[in-house]
């Protein structure tokens, strides 16, 4: 199930600026860096109007610029004329380098905060249990990708941006009214609609944001699902029914998107017309101004620059508001994945474990996925270190689950799991994890070098290590025939390499984790007769003075056991007369 998305644009913002919190002093600066422009912003307009009115009209330089201005130059056309040229140029050069300066960090920060949103989402994901999501890992993975960049959007494009153009918008104001104070009043006047249209626009925009955002995770969902079972997708011929499955979801996708595009069109059609509205009243104010002497012509060129930079803040705002609603609606997907409840937590007073024996007690064990169907309940059993266990039953019963618990993947709902008279929740998760080692019946391989996946439990083991690893899982033959041995790339999931070639990697990879406890997870079923009997050989090894759990069907990979346990009814109990200690 989907954990709540909270809702609320200030507590999305509030929120975006906690995750950000490692990077506060770089959006200081940015803020900084925003703020700096305003004086560049304020004083770029004057050349034009010293050259208009004190160097062609002749008129005094005012009050209000004498003090920016020296008496000689000011009595002298000629030197307030190269004056004002070498002030624009100046004033040009320095708008020039605050852009480049403001560009340069905003744009560092915004890759490097997504790039650390997205470490902690993924390692937030890898926590999760499958069922997190309507959609599982492809609906993290989407989270991800899609959406934490929504961080440099609500941070760096939206709250500081805003508090910029505030800023930006008191300055201008407060320099118009000292040239003329009705204008000042005329442009805040038509400055208000502008903030009220793109404050009521937000809402509305972000409810349909968010049903975009759904269907888009959709659309994902489907496509990463076919190409992961392109095969079958091939062996049934459903390529087409695949492809039309992906256009329908991604259609509703596309409709819903179309709908948010009329709303941002109308609201930039809005925009501009207030903006036009607002120019042309202080245009015919100020030039009835100019006519009636209350105010000379590079005055009122001087409030139009304004009005024009009081105007494009809140423009560029209004056209980012649709930018800045589907951020927030990335944001509350995002953080509804950092605030999803891991599987398993370390304890407060988890404590640490070197190497175990490999002696597990169980103790009136239960588990229920669902409050009102337990999948195990009641499970008591003691397994003394060395013990090789394996473990039978239909599809279904719970033999994963069992085995889940025991590597505390997840935490049983009743009774309690003890390592070497540890309960497990008291031991600390990554010295736990070192105590197992799995091989799985459909290893997974990650598209790196054999290497690498052999030394995925120890990724500092020296390459003797690795070599002797192989050799004990009977792999070191067929890697040294590949092009580049153990430098050989295996593809996404393994895909170069035969099932049986990909289970002697994932038992190679066991023998290097040296573990107390092995898992194997029905490790022949996926292989043909020949290839078990050599594969069983290295098992017969890697178990050797190890407490082993085998789920498994084929009586061939059971040989070994010691004792077996039926799963069935939630209940585990011994297989036949097997000599097994029951505690319940």
């Amino acid at each position: 199930m989907t954990p709540p998305i909270p809702s609320g644009a200030a507590a999305l913002y509030a929120r975006a600026f906690h995750e950000a919190r490692a990077f506060r002093p770089h959006l200081a600066a940015v803020l900084l860096v925003g703020l700096l422009g305003l004086p560049i912003t304020l004083v770029l307009p004057i050349p034009v109007t010293l050259v208009v009115d004190h160097v062609l009209a002749g008129h005094p330089v005012p009050g209000w610029l004498a003090g920016l201005v020296p008496a000689a130059v000011a009595a002298a056309p000629d030197r307030l004329l190269r004056l004002a040229v070498l002030a624009g140029a100046c004033l040009a050069l320095l708008s020039a380098a605050h852009h480049y300066l403001d560009w340069m960090l905003r744009d560092w920060l915004a890759e490097r905060m997504v790039l650390d949103f997205r470490g902690r989402l993924l390692r937030q994901g890898l926590t999760l249990p499958g069922g997190a999501f309507e959609r599982g890992s492809q609906e993290s993975a989407h989270r991800i990708q899609h959406d934490a960049p929504a961080l440099q959007w609500t941070a760096l494009y939206g709250i500081i941006p805003m508090a910029v153009a505030l800023v930006s918008l008191a300055g201008v104001l407060a320099v118009t009214a000292r040239i003329d104070a009705a204008l000042a009043g005329v442009a805040l006047a038509t400055a208000v609609p502008v903030i009220v249209l793109i404050h009521l626009s937000q809402t509305r925009l972000r409810g349909r944001w968010t049903t975009v955002k759904d269907g888009e995770g959709a659309a994902f969902a489907v496509a990463q699902e076919t190409l992961a079972a392109s095969r079958l997708v091939a062996a049934f011929g459903r390529e087409e029914a695949e492809t039309e499955r992906f256009l329908t979801t991604a259609g509703t996708a596309f409709r819903q998107r179309q709908r948010v595009i009329r709303v941002e069109g109308l609201l930039t059609v809005s925009l501009g017309l207030a903006s036009g509205l607002g120019t042309t009243a202080i245009l015919y104010l100020g030039a009835r101004g100019v006519q009636a002497g209350s105010l000379s012509l590079g005055e009122l060129l001087l409030v139009m620059g304004y009005l024009a930079q009081l105007y494009a803040p809140l423009q560029q705002i209004g056209s980012h508001i649709t930018g800045q609603q589907r951020a927030l609606v990335s944001a509350a997907r995002a953080f509804a994945l950092m605030d999803a409840v891991p599987a398993v937590t370390d304890a407060p007073d988890a404590e640490p474990l070197a190497r175990a024996r490999g002696h597990l007690r169980l103790e009136g064990v239960g588990f229920r996925y669902d409050p009102r169907t337990p999948v195990l309940a009641g499970v008591g059993l003691d397994i003394p270190a060395g013990t090789c266990v394996g473990i039978v039953g239909r599809t279904g019963a719970g033999k994963s689950t069992l085995v889940n618990l025991l590597m505390r993947q997840i935490d049983p709902t009743e009774g309690r799991i003890l390592l070497d008279g540890h309960d497990l929740r008291h031991i600390r998760l990554r010295d736990l994890r070192r105590q197992f080692a799995v091989v799985p019946q459909d290893p997974t391989l990650f598209s790196t070098s054999i290497a690498a996946n052999i030394a995925y439990g120890d990724p500092d083991a020296p390459i003797g290590r690795i070599i002797a690893a192989a050799k004990q899982a009977a792999a070191h033959d067929f890697i040294m025939a590949l092009p580049d041995g153990y430098a050989t790339r295996v593809g996404e999931r393994g895909t170069r390499l035969s099932g049986g070639e990909r289970q002697r990697i994932a038992i190679a990879r066991a023998f290097l984790m040296d573990a107390p406890v092995l898992v194997l997870d029905e490790p022949t079923s996926a292989i043909d007769a020949t290839t078990e009997a050599e594969i069983l050989e290295s098992l017969d090894r890697l178990m050797r003075d190890r407490t082993t759990f085998v789920i498994a069907h084929r009586l061939a990979t059971l040989r070994r056991a010691d004792l077996v346990l039926r799963v069935e009814g939630g209940r585990v109990v011994p297989d036949a007369a097997d000599p097994l200690r029951l505690v319940s």
